[in-house]
C-alpha cells in the first residue's frame, strides 16, 4: 500500500526540523518496526498452520475413535 500524498506531507512536516542524525535514527526505528511486522506475520502464519495441524489431528482422532464404537 502506497502512502497517500496527505500521509507523505504529514511525515515530512514531522521530520522537517530534525537533524540528519535524528533522521538516520528514525530510519533505523522504521526499519526495526517494519522487520518486526514481517516477523509477527510469519509467526502468525506458523501459529495458524499449527492450529490447522491440531484440528486435523483432532479430526483424525475422533474419526478413529468412532470407528471403534
Amino acid at each position: 500500500m502506497a502512502f497517500s500524498e496527505k500521509c507523505k506531507e504529514e511525515v515530512l512536516n514531522e521530520i522537517k526540523d530534525l537533524s540528519d542524525e535524528q533522521v538516520s535514527n528514525l530510519l533505523q526505528i522504521i526499519h526495526i518496526f517494519k522487520n518486526s511486522l514481517i516477523h509477527q506475520r510469519e509467526c502468525d502464519f506458523d501459529l495458524k498452520r499449527e492450529f490447522e495441524d491440531w484440528d486435523r489431528l483432532s479430526d483424525e482422532a475422533i474419526t478413529n475413535f468412532e470407528r471403534t464404537l
